[in-house]
Order: C-alpha cells, then sequence, then structure tokens
C-alpha cells in the first residue's frame, strides 16, 4: 500500500439502537489487533484490590513488546441479562476501547444512543443508501440500482447494510493496494 494511501476502516456492526465499530470490523479492514489479557489491579503487596466484592479487573494490550493498561472491565448492576452475559458484554465492551485506544483509532459514537421512529428510520436508510452508491461508485462499480437490488432480495436493513458496505469496503481497499485508486 502506498504511504499517501489510507485503509478505509468503516461500521460494520449496527442494530436497533446503536452503531460502533467492532474488533472484526477492524480485523476486516487488515488492522492488526493486538493480543490482549484481562488482568487484575493489586496493591503493592500483590493483593487483588476489591471494590464492592469484585477485584477491579482491566483489558491489557500487548504494543512492543509491552503490556499496556487499557479499559476497566466495569459490569453494570442492574440489566435483564445474566452474569456470564454481562460479564462478557463489558469484557467485549473493554477489549474494543483497548484495542481502539492502543492504535489510536477514531470511530463512531456509540455513546449516544436514540429510539427511532419510523419516519427517522426511512430516513436513515435513505442516508445508508446514499453512502453505500459513494462507496459502490468509488469501488469501480457501473450500476449501483442493479447491484443494490441484487444485493437485497430480503429487503434493506442494518444486516444487508453491513455486509454491503463491508464488500464494497474490501473493493476498495484491494483497488487501493493494486493501486487503482
Amino acid at each position: 500500500m502506498s504511504e499517501t494511501k489510507t485503509k478505509v476502516v468503516g461500521t460494520k456492526s449496527s442494530g436497533y439502537n446503536y452503531k460502533y465499530t467492532s474488533l472484526g470490523d477492524l480485523a476486516l479492514a487488515g488492522v492488526e489487533i493486538p493480543p490482549m489479557r484481562v488482568a487484575t489491579l493489586c496493591d503493592g503487596n500483590g493483593v487483588p484490590v476489591i471494590v464492592e466484592g469484585q477485584p477491579i479487573e482491566y483489558v491489557e494490550a500487548l504494543v512492543n513488546e509491552q503490556w499496556i493498561k487499557g479499559a476497566r472491565i466495569v459490569i453494570p448492576k442492574e440489566s435483564k441479562m445474566n452474569a456470564a452475559q454481562l460479564y462478557g458484554s463489558a469484557l467485549t465492551y473493554a477489549r474494543r476501547y483497548t484495542a481502539l485506544t492502543v492504535l489510536g483509532i477514531v470511530t463512531d459514537d456509540d455513546s449516544k444512543l436514540e429510539v427511532r421512529t419510523e419516519a427517522d428510520q426511512n430516513a436513515l436508510d435513505e442516508q445508508a443508501k446514499e453512502e453505500l452508491h459513494k462507496l459502490y461508485d468509488k469501488a469501480g462499480g457501473k450500476d449501483f440500482e442493479k447491484w443494490f437490488k441484487d444485493s437485497t432480495p430480503k429487503g434493506f436493513d442494518s444486516n444487508a447494510y453491513g455486509k454491503m458496505k463491508h464488500t464494497l469496503l474490501k473493493q476498495i481497499n484491494a483497488n487501493i493496494e493494486k493501486g487503482e485508486e
């Protein structure tokens, strides 16, 4: 890849009320995810620090042969999820933000969750379609409407959008690597 070209890292993971760049999205875009581990905060004597009956855990990432402390694993107190789901969710969130931080990557802000009306969703779908059209053109496509129709036989939703965007970003990155952009 040329020094003047930048890989496109898009947001594939989306759902009803959230949108974020996952570790999977980064890996699919060719970003090398550093090895990570869970660590427990200890006092000077090596004894785990306990807060509200739980040890303080955080994620560390291996960067340049050194473990860097990342995000703390914070488990919400009240939720409809079971304990394993809560821990898994908190760990995934901490791993994602640790990786983004140590890699210096800025992504969409997923802290502004909102409930959408049907009109809002239609407007978002139209924006998403326009974004896909621009990416399609950038990827060298010739007939967007036919490609869009062929790519959405079951309708256009966040899953279809994610798959379509991922396909286009892969093509754009392949074009960059071939020097075709």
